[in-house]
């Protein structure tokens, strides 16, 4: 199945037959679903922050939300392992 090209009701009836399936033969289903388009790539960071000051939100917390979102790295964990770390980036 590819999630990605799928409008969310798409995706959401996709996973109710993963999860009824699921239940079918007794066996667990694990799922993260991240939105990372919405998350990361549409977000003009310079102007968040332009808007962060301009809206008078100290230095301090600026510096928090930006160290939180920018230099991000990950790990995705893999039956019982990890793999290794792939930055968090636009591309």
């Amino acid at each position: 199945m590819d999630f990605e090209k799928g409008s969310g009701q798409e995706t959401i009836a996709a996973m109710r037959v993963l999860y009824e399936r699921s239940l079918e033969y007794n066996k667990k289903v694990y799922v993260c679903f991240v939105d990372y388009e919405k998350a990361f790539d549409r977000v003009d960071w310079i102007k968040l922050m332009e808007i962060l000051c301009n809206i008078g939100v100290d230095y301090r917390d600026r510096k928090l939300i930006w160290n939180l979102y920018k230099g991000q790295s990950a790990y995705v964990r893999v039956a019982d392992g990890y793999s290794a770390a792939c930055e968090i980036c636009r591309v």
